[in-house]
C-alpha cells in the first residue's frame, strides 16, 4: 500500500502523536510506502523518533496563529489559508499517489477541505479521544462548528474509533465505523527482574483538566495520614501544574505527592512501582493504561468513557471506581492494603495486555485500511 498519513504537527508528545508514528513506521518497515504529512510542524523537532524509511512533508499552514487576529480580519485570514492548504494538499495527492489517506478527527479546521479529496483517494478518519465527551461543552458558534464538521464528516470512507463507546456515537453520523484499539509500544516480556519500591504510586498523563489529578491528590489526601509511608510520583507537563502545585500545598501534601517532568522512559517508572492511578474524566482510549499493565502493574482507574471500562475487567485484570473522589480513595486504600490481592491483579492484567502488542494490533489496522481500497 502507499499510505498518507496526515496529521496537525508531530511536536507534541501525546498519545496521539505516539501512536500515528508508530503506526508509520511500522508500516513503513513492513515495506509500505509511507508519507507523514503535517501542516503545522514547522521548525519544531519531532517529539518521537521518525523511521528513515518513512517521508515526511509539512504543508506550513499553520491554523494556529490565525487566533492573533481580530475576528474580521481572522475569517479573511482562514479562507486564504483554507485555499492555499487544499492547493497544497492536492499537489501532495497528486505526486504522492496514495492508496489512502487517514488524519484523524482532530484535523477540523481543514476537514472540508480534505474531503475535497475523496474522489482521488479514500478518506479515513480516526478518531483518538472520546469526541462526543471532548465536544460535549462546546456553545454558541463552536457547536455550531462541531455540527457542520459531522455533516462534513458523512463523506468519509471510513472511521475507525479506538473503543465500541465511541464508535457508537459516530454510527449516528458515518455509516461505515470500525473499532481498531492503539498498539503497545512495548510489552516487558519478564517483569520478574524489577524490583518494586515500597509503598510507591505512580500517576502519568497530560497535566490537564480532563485528566483530574485534582481528583487524585484530593482522593489522596484522604488516606494519606492513614498511610504515612505512601507517597505518589506524577509524570507529564501541562498547563495546570501550577494549579496542582498549589492543591498539593493546600491538602499539606508536599514530599507525599510529586510533580514530575514526562518521562520517556515511562515502563521504567511503572516496573518500579506498586500501582498506577488514572483519574479521567474521560478518555479515548488511554494507551497508558495498557502501558502499566505491560510491564505488570496494578492499575486503578476511574470507569470514564471510553477506554477503562473495554480494558480493565474490574476486579480480575485490574480496579475501576466511580468518578468520585471519595470512591477513588476507598479503592486507593484497598490497593494499598490488600497486597496479595494486588499483585494477582497485576499479573492477571500483564496477561490481558499481551493482545495489544504490536505485531496483533497493527494486523488489524493494516486489514481495515486495506477494507477501503478500491
Amino acid at each position: 500500500m502507499r499510505i498518507l498519513f496526515l496529521i496537525r504537527s508531530l511536536a507534541n508528545a501525546h498519545g496521539v502523536e505516539r501512536t500515528f508514528i508508530d503506526k508509520a513506521n511500522f508500516f513503513s518497515e513492513q515495506g509500505h510506502a509511507v508519507l507523514m504529512l503535517t501542516y503545522e510542524q514547522g521548525d519544531h523537532p519531532f517529539a518521537f523518533l521518525l523511521s528513515p524509511q518513512t517521508q515526511h512533508r509539512d504543508l506550513d499552514c499553520k491554523y494556529y496563529q490565525l487566533y492573533k487576529y481580530s475576528i474580521i480580519k481572522r475569517l479573511v485570514e482562514t479562507w486564504k489559508m483554507k485555499k492555499v492548504f487544499y492547493k497544497r494538499i492536492l499537489s501532495v495527492v497528486r505526486d504522492f499517489q496514495p492508496d489512502i489517506l487517514t488524519t484523524t478527527a482532530y484535523s477540523q479546521d481543514f476537514m472540508s477541505e480534505i474531503m475535497q479529496l475523496n474522489n482521488l483517494v479514500p478518506i479515513i478518519v480516526e478518531s483518538h479521544s472520546a469526541f462526543y465527551y471532548d465536544n460535549s461543552n462546546k456553545v454558541g458558534l463552536h457547536r455550531l462548528l462541531v455540527r457542520h464538521f459531522l455533516w462534513t464528516l458523512k463523506n468519509c470512507r471510513l472511521i475507525i474509533a479506538l473503543t465500541n463507546g465511541d464508535a457508537r456515537f459516530w454510527s449516528r453520523y458515518v455509516k461505515n465505523v470500525k473499532v481498531v484499539p492503539n498498539p503497545l509500544s512495548f510489552y516487558i516480556e519478564d517483569v520478574s527482574h524489577y524490583r518494586r519500591i515500597d509503598n510507591r504510586i505512580v500517576c502519568a498523563g497530560q497535566l490537564y483538566a480532563p485528566k483530574r489529578f485534582d481528583r487524585m491528590i484530593e482522593a489522596f489526601s484522604k488516606v494519606a495520614d492513614k498511610f504515612p509511608e505512601w507517597y505518589i510520583d506524577v509524570y507529564g507537563d501541562g498547563e495546570d501544574r501550577d494549579i496542582l502545585e498549589s492543591m498539593i500545598k493546600a491538602f499539606g501534601l508536599e514530599g507525599k505527592v510529586l510533580l514530575h517532568p514526562r518521562t520517556d522512559n515511562i515502563a521504567e517508572e511503572f516496573l518500579t512501582s506498586q500501582f498506577f492511578v488514572s483519574s479521567s474524566d474521560f478518555e479515548g482510549f488511554s494507551l497508558v493504561i495498557i502501558e502499566a499493565m505491560a510491564c505488570g502493574l496494578p492499575v486503578l482507574s476511574t470507569n470514564c468513557p471510553y477506554g477503562p471500562g473495554e480494558i480493565i475487567e474490574n476486579g480480575v485484570t485490574g480496579m475501576l471506581c466511580e468518578l468520585t473522589v471519595d470512591d477513588l480513595a476507598n479503592k486507593m486504600e484497598w490497593m494499598i492494603t490488600h497486597h496479595a490481592e494486588r499483585l494477582k491483579i497485576g499479573e492477571r492484567g500483564y496477561q490481558a495486555a499481551a493482545k495489544y502488542k504490536k505485531e496483533k494490533i497493527m494486523k488489524e489496522w493494516e486489514a481495515a485500511y486495506r477494507s477501503v481500497l478500491r
